[in-house]
């Protein structure tokens, strides 16, 4: 009994680096995108309106992140500070404790996106570019409570009805911070190659908690309670390899990516379990049982799959479409965190065979996804561009990860949406880009832990999994800025 309620599943030269300088701190404001998903952001003002289907015609240094044999075709460096993305955002996982008790979740945020620019290199058919992105800042924050007479206790030893209280809350944060320094050889007039070298450092912080108290109805109203808490909090560092390939011929343009998995470099992390029990039935007899431990300066492990690209453009008119799919591979299950060997349980007696190791794990895994974007851009003026996209951002969260043992901080598992528009004026070597994306996306068989409706000492009062739904949407306003500096 008491192992199943362990099992809780739980982003002049002077003025230039200035500019940049003032760039990087502003990364400390959250944007609001998603923990299990690989494309909720798109860096550079141009490729969030089109929705990422720049693959085949990279036309600035987004080039390090998107393709990097775009670079080889580009005869000016840019420095773009664009990309900034005011977002109101909203999650509700319904019933989540009870019947209309909800987790509900909003945020309000910005950040910049995307910082990037070129360096110059005498030899012309090479072109260098460095970029820094927030590619998750993902935060969620809920708390519901539940409290009447529910029918706990068999009547021999507590007739009639308990009143019952009971109270759940979670907060994760999620951010990664993408540096990436990229460079793309010009082959002949159509073909070029490029590599990048991406680094990530992700942050997580996740902390659940569940209590749950009713009183016996005798003569002294004894108090039975149950407490449940989770905490993990790691940093990790990885390196991967992106490749590509860009071909590109009159009007038509295609560009192939390959993105190796990552190579985990380093990283720590603490995890920490309490559970209480206080006058708790337990194999038949009331007892207080506690569990806990907290582990410090474990090594952090975390996984990228392998990732590829294929995109194509085609400019007819003052027009331009392009179309991009993406793919990720699937990553088993495996430990980001997990404690070294140690009591768990006190009393020991209890059971000492439940050891930290066990239960003071933090899990995660990957299905594999596939996305699609299609974008698409018309010239209105020489000077005035408008630009639109549809696109997925499927979630990679694996449901296999239900029934495994340890801390699951993971929190999306729902599919989404992206609808963009907006413009791009350009004045002298000036590009400002405005516009609009929404996003919607919804879950309606989103497994649910800690549902409190029918409370049971069975498993020291944590509540049962249900079947519920869960819904996200938001809304967000694009800005970004580009400055095209003199040709190579």
């Amino acid at each position: 009994m008491l192992k199943n309620v362990l099992s809780f599943n739980a982003k002049g030269k002077i003025s230039y680096y200035l500019i940049l300088i003032c760039l990087l701190l502003g990364f400390v404001d959250p944007l609001f995108s998603q923990d299990t998903h690989y494309n909720t952001n798109q860096f550079g003002a141009r490729s969030a309106l089109l929705g990422g289907a720049i693959v085949g015609d990279v036309n600035d240094n987004t080039g390090v992140f998107y393709n990097p044999a775009g670079l080889g075709f580009m005869d000016t460096a840019t420095l773009s500070i664009n990309g900034n993305a005011y977002q109101i955002e909203n999650i509700k996982i319904e019933n989540a404790l009870g019947q209309k008790k909800d987790f509900k979740s909003s945020q309000l945020g910005s950040v910049p996106l995307f910082v990037g620019g070129m360096l110059r290199k005498g030899e012309k058919r090479l072109k260098i570019g460095f970029t820094v992105m927030s590619s998750v800042n993902f935060q969620f924050k809920a708390t519901a409570r539940i409290d009447g007479n529910e029918e706990i206790v068999g009547d021999l030893e507590s007739p009639g009805k308990e009143e019952f209280i009971g109270q759940s809350s979670v907060n994760t944060k999620v951010s990664e911070l993408l540096f990436g320094l990229g460079g793309g050889y010009k082959l002949n007039d159509n073909w070029s190659v490029g590599l990048s070298n991406l680094f990530t450092v992700r942050s997580v912080s996740y902390n659940r908690t569940t209590i749950a108290r009713f009183f016996l109805n005798q003569p002294d109203f004894p108090l039975v309670s149950s407490s449940f808490s989770r905490n993990a909090d790691y940093f990790n560092v990885r390196y991967a390899a992106k490749i590509g390939l860009n071909y590109r011929k009159n009007r038509f343009s295609a560009g192939l990516t390959v993105t190796s998995p990552s190579l985990n470099l380093f990283g720590t992390g603490t995890v920490a379990v309490d559970i209480i029990g206080n006058n708790i039935l337990y194999e038949g007899s009331r007892t207080d049982i506690l569990a806990n431990d907290r582990q410090e300066k474990l090594k952090s492990k975390f996984k990228s799959p392998l990732a590829a690209g294929l995109g194509a453009n085609y400019s007819f008119g003052r027009s331009q479409i392009g179309v991009a799919v993406n793919y990720h591979g699937s990553t088993k299950i495996y430990d980001i965190l997990r404690a070294n060997p140690s009591d768990f349980i006190r009393p020991v007696s209890l059971n000492a065979q439940l050891g930290s190791d066990e239960f003071l794990r933090v899990k995660t895994g990957a299905k594999q996804v596939f996305n699609f974007a299609v974008g698409y851009e018309y010239a209105l003026k020489p000077n005035m561009t408008l630009s639109g996209s549809i696109r997925t951002d499927n979630s990679y969260f694996d449901k296999n990860l239900d029934t495994t043992l340890g801390i699951r901080p993971d929190v999306t598992t729902w599919n989404i949406y992206h609808i963009a528009m907006g413009t791009t004026f350009t004045r002298g070597r000036s590009k400002m880009s405005i516009g609009l994306v929404y996003s919607t996306g919804k879950d309606d068989r989103k497994k649910s832990d800690g549902n409190l409706d029918n409370p049971s000492e069975n498993n020291l009062l944590q509540g049962s999994t249900t079947i519920t739904k869960a819904k996200y949407n938001s809304i967000g306003f694009i800005l970004g800025y580009a400055f095209v500096f003199k040709k190579f």
